[in-house]
């Protein structure tokens, strides 16, 4: 019998941790933004699974070292006055699987308190695509947030359930702001994609580790 349960309970341990190591994949090229390399933008075929797009909105892609939230880069969103609405920021596409949830995070940070009027200027969303990538619709949630404390690191993320027809997935994560008196700057690091487990694999785990550790205190009682 005890065989039987601690076979359950290696089973248990062994989904755990690859449960665990799924989800703490990053799907993402260059979520550090450590590298400079950049790719096209739109996005081709040709382009998915290659890193960020060299420019999004209206501005180019860029990376800076004067924030990071770990290592020695970043990358810096502005808004100059009388860029109104327009997002800064850049994008990647990677492959994605229907059916499977998806969690996108990043960290933003504003130097200084932002001159605009947008409630809202933070923006991380998830953008699902099918094999032409053409979309599929986006992730429910704060696709549109608003900034944390000044001058300090803040993680925004969303969830959402890659539709029938998924392909691939067009991870974003911008600054946009509205009427600002000034430049606004806002610096984004560690952007992260990873899979969320299912609650029925984390279940059964549960379950075949609570039969495990219950033999093991009756032999020990």
């Amino acid at each position: 019998m005890f065989h039987k349960v601690l076979g359950c309970g290696t089973v248990a341990v062994a989904l755990a941790f690859g449960a665990s190591t799924t989800q703490a994949q990053n799907l993402l090229v260059n979520g550090s933004f450590e590298s400079n390399t950049t790719t096209p933008n739109p996005i081709t075929l040709a382009g998915v699974g290659q890193g960020w797009s060299a420019d999004f909105g209206s501005g180019p892609f860029t990376q800076s070292g004067a924030q990071a939230q770990s290592g020695s880069f970043s990358l810096l969103a502005q808004n100059a006055v009388g860029n109104n609405w327009n997002p800064q920021g850049s994008y990647q596409i990677v492959p994605a699987t229907a059916g499977t949830t998806y969690n996108l995070s990043a960290y933003f940070l504003a130097p200084t308190a932002l001159t605009g009027t947008y409630a809202t200027p933070i923006g991380v969303q998830l953008t699902f695509k099918d094999a032409s990538l053409a979309d599929l619709g986006n992730a429910p949630g704060a696709a549109f947030v608003a900034l944390g404390p000044i001058n300090t690191w803040y993680n925004y993320g969303v969830t959402g359930v890659a539709p029938a027809g998924t392909a691939y997935i067009a991870a974003y994560v911008w600054f946009m702001d509205n009427g600002q008196t000034a430049t606004d700057s806002v610096y984004i690091d560690n952007a992260s994609l990873t899979v969320v487990p299912e609650p029925t694999t984390l279940a059964l785990a549960g379950l075949c580790g609570a039969a495990a550790l219950s033999l093991i205190r009756r032999r020990n009682s």
